[in-house]
């Protein structure tokens, strides 16, 4: 059970597919994308605020919080990343990030005692619940990263979905103890004794993400067995935006790309999308920020995924609505 319960730790940390390992084959699609397409990325991306840079320094008073836009899973060149932020982690009073080791330590205590967290312990399997073809794509999704689809069949929808959402290449990093940036600069912070603090608890985004009754998590596989085919070239896409810093484009990227890619009616597609994000994205930062609020430290870092950081609901927009001033910084 322990070893099943770290498929819950990574669809947790990973939460979107726009986090991948720079070795995952594909090719980045953008430049391909027919004019129609590259322009509705635009001008969705021209919409949001603050879309671009992956560090920014926020001022308010006495008060400075260093926002960096992390990927959660391992790339070479976060090396020279976290070099160039050492100092700034070195001297903060406080690092916030989304999950500490304590809680994935308890997430993993939490399924191995009580499995209904993410599977199926009564009623029908997932084979049951969506048709032929579509379990056979989930299967062999399944089957790629090295899950039996016997048990890929109990996971609940939301978990299966974000599960799926890893690349196949990912899971050798994952199992092979590779860390992302964000558990990089955690690192950093242990080494100089700075404090460290989690935005959310496990169970709350456990919660979340599992709000919705099975059925209309169900509605969601469809798109997700469509996507697989796509899966190495969405991600070779993002983990190039990632390192040129255009998270709000990224944003956009990935619902214009997925709506194009399958076979859904747009209307319903575009409704599933905002429901994901405002689960996703919006819900958790805005309870982010609440505890940012109370935060009385003078000197804080803020790691965190960098999908979460552009848009109304994002850290950098909040920030600046709560009269922090905003300077992009290197990164």
């Amino acid at each position: 059970m322990r070893n099943l319960a770290r498929y819950v730790v990574y669809a947790f940390v990973l939460l979107l597919p726009a986090m991948v390992h720079a070795a995952c084959s594909g090719v980045d699609v953008r430049p391909l994308l027919e004019p129609a397409a590259q322009s509705e990325i635009a001008s969705r991306t021209a919409a949001l605020p603050y879309p671009e840079g992956n560090h920014w320094r926020a001022t308010r008073g006495d008060q400075t919080i260093t926002v960096v836009g992390t990927m959660h899973l391992h790339d070479p060149r976060m090396a020279p990343v976290v070099r160039r932020l050492a100092p700034t982690i070195e001297t903060a009073d406080l690092l916030l990030v989304e999950i500490t080791s304590d809680e994935e330590a308890a997430l993993l205590r939490t399924i191995a005692t009580d499995p209904t967290v993410a599977f199926l312990t009564e009623g029908p399997s997932l084979i049951e619940r969506v048709s032929p073809e579509v379990w056979a794509a989930l299967a062999e999704a399944a089957r790629k990263r090295g899950i039996p689809p016997f048990m890929a069949a109990k996971y609940q929808p939301w978990f299966l979905s974000l599960t799926l959402a890893i690349a196949p290449c990912a899971m050798a990093d994952l199992h092979g103890g590779k860390v992302g940036l964000d558990k990089m600069i955690m690192a950093e912070a242990v080494q100089a004794n700075v404090p460290i603090a989690a935005l959310e608890t496990h169970r709350e985004v456990i919660d979340l993400l599992a709000a919705d009754p099975i059925e209309e998590q169900v509605r969601f596989l469809p798109l997700v067995a469509q996507m697989e085919h796509t899966v190495d070239d969405a991600m070779a896409t993002t983990i190039a935006a990632y390192f040129e810093e255009q998270h709000g484009a990224l944003l956009a990227f990935s619902r214009v790309y997925t709506r194009d890619q399958i076979e859904f009616p747009p209307e319903e597609f575009e409704a599933l999308f905002d429901d994901m994000m405002e689960t996703l994205l919006d819900q958790r930062n805005l309870m982010w920020m609440q505890r940012i609020d109370e935060r009385t430290e003078e000197d804080i870092v803020i790691a965190v995924g960098a999908a979460h950081l552009s848009g109304e609901t994002g850290l950098l927009n909040q920030l600046s609505q709560r009269g922090f001033a905003l300077e992009r910084r290197p990164f």
